[in-house]
């Protein structure tokens, strides 16, 4: 389930691990517990959020027909999956 912290929601992501070592996300769960299909990742990068802070691998994906930034970063406390907050 989602949780929100400062401008960044931690979401419950499903990944596939392939095996020669990447990482592609398929879905999402928001706040509300609905769950969103990647239907495509167009890119993976390394970057930084500029709106919420915290910095790792940024996806560009998919969702609905939208472009979204879903970020995995890797901090002492845990690897996590977060979109940045429109709030």
């Amino acid at each position: 389930m989602a949780k929100r912290i400062g401008h960044k929601v931690y979401v419950d992501t499903i990944v596939e691990f392939s095996d020669e070592g990447i990482v592609r996300p398929l879905s999402i769960e928001w706040e509300d517990g609905t769950r969103y299909e990647i239907t495509r990742v167009k890119n993976c990068v390394p970057g930084a959020s500029r709106r919420a802070g915290g910095a790792g691998l940024l996806y560009t994906c998919i969702v609905d027909g939208k472009e979204i930034h879903l970020y995995f970063e890797d901090c002492p406390s845990g690897a996590k999956w977060f979109l940045e907050s429109k709030a």
